[in-house]
């Protein structure tokens, strides 16, 4: 009896443990709020303590490298404002160093880059990124993540009608 209850808690401790390490990173809401989270510091602290915690893939690590960026605008020390921005430009381009086709993490970038003021010194890759989306963001298999980015660049006004069109084949 003592043996069978013994197995019966290892059994639910594997459980437990396999539905804590099972649980997939949710990235809609952290995808939808890219847009605000250089303006809202509760949206920007919620996802990037959740990134830190659970990031796994490049794209989940390009999110938690661009909420690091946007925590540069919710504190006011200079210092830790430079910090929390080289820091998640570091994380940023290493993930796109070993991910140079990843369309989420171009995008990630152009948008950091886009609107990074100049005397950061971060804005090299904006044509770059530009293009790479024109000529890639059709082949993004999930078709929400494209509608939210294409959403987001038109109303950007980052590109052209010509280019848009380009965009949204």
């Amino acid at each position: 009896m003592m043996k069978r209850c013994l197995y019966l808690v290892l059994f639910q401790i594997m459980l437990t443990t396999a539905a804590l390490f099972g649980q997939k990173l949710s990235l809609n809401p952290i995808r939808t709020d890219f847009k605000i989270g250089h303006e809202d510091e509760t949206i920007c602290m919620k996802h990037l303590k959740t990134l830190e915690e659970h990031a796994l893939s490049p794209v989940e690590r390009g999110y938690e490298a661009a909420y690091h960026m946007f925590m540069a605008n919710h504190t006011g020390n200079p210092f830790k404002k430079l910090g929390y921005f080289k820091n998640g430009k570091k994380m940023l381009e290493e993930e796109i160093a070993k991910n140079p086709r990843e369309i989420e993490l171009r995008y990630i970038r152009l948008c950091i880059q886009y609107y990074s003021p100049a005397f950061l010194g971060y804005k090299d890759n904006i044509e770059e990124d530009k293009g790479f989306l024109v000529n890639n963001l059709y082949k993004l298999k999930d078709p929400e993540t494209k509608q939210l980015i294409y959403t987001y660049l038109k109303g950007a006004k980052m590109y052209s009608d010509a280019e848009l069109a380009l965009l949204c084949r």
